[in-house]
């Protein structure tokens, strides 16, 4: 082709007809062009299918990763529930015994409260879009600005409790229950064992001494010990109650992204 288009210039050169061949150089130039701005579209229009077609794959992504969160959430929360209603238990006992006796049944419960749960973040695709900028391939705007703002949610979230679990429960509330209780004669109630069951292979180690759950019920009927162990477990109460505030907050606001998400995948 640039060989035909050659031997025509040098012949209207050669006979002479200068301003046929400006006219045809002139064609010639905007051939050209147009042949670079087509190949440009056709460039761009490829390239802006394959940000579609990544971006859709990023909503794929993002939405089964916040179904595993609200899973994950769901599970929290009914620990948080074990939590606050062995620590009920435990008061109710208390009050209406006017102190621990008649034990059996509730030193199970107090040792379920040496127990907490982490927080898992499974928003990876999330993570990996903000760490990389990728999170720019998400053209509307208002669902960007959602899940920027769930990511920094749950990573505040994530921090808090493992704060919370490290210095409230680990380090000031789990010695007293530990020391305090009959943790080697009782080991953790069906309650707790079966909500763990899915996760770890629980095979509890159990002490058969009845005269250790005599002195552990001594031990706790001492009333510096009763004053410090009851509050312990109320305070655990607390921090279980609050811990399932947080978790049910942001599965609210997992569950509207998700639905967000849900609606752009639908849009596309």
């Amino acid at each position: 082709m640039i060989s035909f288009f050659r031997i025509i210039r040098r012949k209207l050169l050669s006979e002479g007809k200068t301003r046929r061949y400006l006219k045809y150089a002139l064609g010639e130039i905007v051939l050209v062009v147009i042949g670079i701005l087509i190949a440009l579209q056709i460039n761009n229009w490829n390239e802006k299918r394959k940000l579609q077609k990544q971006e859709i794959i990023y909503l794929q992504n993002l939405r089964d990763d916040l179904k595993a969160q609200i899973v994950l959430l769901d599970a929290n929360i009914e620990f948080e529930n074990i939590i606050i209603d062995q620590s009920s238990d435990i008061v109710d006992h208390y009050e209406f015994n006017k102190g621990f006796k008649n034990m059996d049944g509730i030193f199970p419960k107090l040792n379920d409260l040496s127990v907490r749960r982490t927080f898992s973040n499974t928003t990876t695709t999330l993570i990996e879009m903000i760490n990389s900028g990728q999170i720019n391939i998400i053209r509307n705007k208002e669902l960007k600005t959602e899940l920027i703002e769930f990511n920094q949610v749950i990573e505040t979230f994530s921090k808090v409790t493992q704060n919370n679990n490290t210095y409230l429960i680990d380090n000031l509330t789990v010695p007293t229950l530990i020391d305090k209780s009959a943790y080697a004669s009782y080991g953790y109630s069906d309650r707790m064992a079966e909500n763990f069951k899915d996760i770890y292979l629980l095979n509890f180690l159990k002490v058969s001494d009845n005269e250790l759950k005599n002195i552990s019920t001594e031990i706790l009927n001492d009333p510096e010990n009763q004053l410090e162990l009851i509050n312990k477990v109320v305070f655990r109460n607390n921090m279980a109650n609050i811990q399932k505030s947080g978790n049910e907050s942001v599965k609210d606001l997992a569950s509207q992204l998700l639905l967000s998400v849900e609606k752009e995948l639908q849009e596309k």
